[in-house]
């Protein structure tokens, strides 16, 4: 048994793990990781954000083909080779983990189950880790929900699907977030016939209606059956294939697949940590913490996934940062989220949101004037065969930018200057001051603006919500 001494103990060596121990390190703390016995490199590079955007390009790139004939050129006899786009994959999730596992052991590693002991002192195999500091980071697990018949039926997770070199002819897909809704399309476009049930009245539940409609549409014209207002009764197991038994009003559903995927979110990584001995308030929900990334015990911060909020990589990293600055500085900073939870979907037509919602300024009373352009409208984007989505800005009655809203070709790269102008809080005559190139799909944004300059000059339409 062997005792160890160090200013900062960070327990998960993932992305908001990785952010807090390095940003200690530059500020001369000694840092050791503490980490479970899977394989290095954090959910973002091994099993999601890389490997899931790998991937998609090789569907889009399928799907191009395929429709290449509507822009005059022919391709024939496009066929997916599924083992060689998995084996691309590999290849380059390889390179990207390595790489991040060298940055990793520059530091001391611990291998095994971390567990606290005290509120000060973690158990990890035959050692004992003393910190000044410790930063909570072990992420989070794909959520199984306890639909009944689910588990004795067999399914498939968002880590199986990337790995699939043969798929099953059919699949029925549990939900229709952002996930769900990537990899249902990337299943479709290897030649999938594909079906998703969703309880809302969109996907994408959780952003603006016309958000989740217009993808929705989009994943129709793509050839998914798409199905919402849901409620899943009971998963069965006939044979080889799967069923899924479902109620919408009084009307009950049965649908049918070779495999279901199942895509109904994560919850964070908090059983088997000892957390109660450390004195961390948790539940299934996450880790709790304060504005300042504190945890109930002050001497341990937690950062990323663990906490349950916002699951995106960016995040995570900011939050790792801020949590160790805190733990180690001479003053205290409040997290500020607002556009650190800017965010995209990376479907064909993509899907990406900077600041402020319609949805969230109605639940908080904010007053709001807001105006679509659609990119069918749009001369880049007619050019390029890129017609799907809209781009919405919404503003304040003085004009200053609230949020923006693109579903599009691009979305994810477009968002950039909407997260720009909303970062120097610029009125929407700013954006049609500056200049933008032409022709060019980030024209779009000038359009929206233009007309609520011209309807906020008469103060019309304002949206007052309750």
């Amino acid at each position: 048994m062997s005792t160890h001494e160090f200013d900062l103990c960070v327990v998960g060596a993932g992305s908001a793990g990785f952010a807090g121990a390095t940003t200690a390190r530059r500020l001369g703390k000694r840092v050791a990781f503490a980490e479970g016995d899977a394989q290095l490199g954090g959910l973002c590079i091994l099993r999601g954000c890389m490997p899931s955007k790998t991937e998609l390009r090789s569907a889009e790139v399928a799907h191009l083909a395929r429709t290449a004939g509507e822009v005059g050129i022919h391709v024939a006899d496009v066929t997916p080779d599924v083992p060689a786009v998995v084996a691309r994959k590999r290849r380059i999730i390889e390179g990207f983990a390595d790489y991040r596992v060298e940055q990793i052991k520059q530091f001391p590693l611990f291998r095994g189950q971390p567990r606290f002991t005290g509120p000060r002192e973690l158990q990890i195999g035959a050692d004992t880790l003393r910190a000044a500091k410790f930063l909570l980071a072990m992420g989070s697990l794909i959520n199984v929900p306890d639909i009944p018949g689910l588990r004795e039926a067999g399914y498939l997770t968002s880590d199986d699907v990337l790995e699939l070199e043969h798929p099953p002819a059919s699949f029925i897909t549990l939900g229709g977030g952002p996930t769900g809704c990537e990899l249902a399309q990337y299943l479709r476009r290897m030649g999938c016939t594909v079906t998703m049930l969703q309880r809302s009245r969109t996907v994408l539940s959780q952003e603006d209606e016309d958000v989740g409609a217009a993808l929705g549409a989009a994943l129709e014209e793509d050839g998914i059956e798409l199905r919402t207002e849901l409620a899943i009764k009971r998963v069965e197991r006939t044979g080889q294939r799967r069923r899924v038994v479902a109620q919408r009003g009084r009307e009950e559903l049965v649908f049918e697949a070779d495999e279901i995927f199942m895509a109904l979110g994560r919850r964070p990584n908090v059983d088997g940590f000892g957390l109660e001995s450390a004195g961390v308030e948790f539940d299934r929900r996450g880790v709790k913490i304060d504005e300042y990334m504190r945890t109930s015990n002050p001497d341990i911060f937690a950062a990323g996934d663990i906490t349950g909020n916002n699951e995106l990589v960016h995040v995570a990293v900011y939050e790792g940062q801020l949590a160790v600055r805190n733990a180690f500085g001479d003053g205290m900073s409040k997290a500020n989220l607002d556009l650190q939870r800017a965010r995209a979907v990376f479907t064909d037509p993509q899907v990406a949101i900077a600041g402020r919602t319609e949805r969230e300024c109605k639940a908080r009373g904010i007053e709001y004037v807001a105006s679509s352009f659609p990119f069918n409208d749009l001369g880049k984007a007619i050019s390029a065969n890129v017609t799907a989505g809209f781009a919405k800005i919404l503003a304040a009655p003085d004009g200053t930018m609230l949020g923006v809203a693109i579903v599009g070709a691009e979305a994810a790269d477009l968002i950039h200057e909407a997260i720009a102008l909303l970062y120097f809080h610029a009125n929407v005559r700013d954006v049609i001051e500056m200049p933008h190139l032409h022709p060019t799909l980030s024209e779009i944004l000038t359009y929206p603006a233009e007309e609520l300059c011209e309807r906020l000059e008469g103060q019309t339409h304002v949206l007052v919500c309750p």
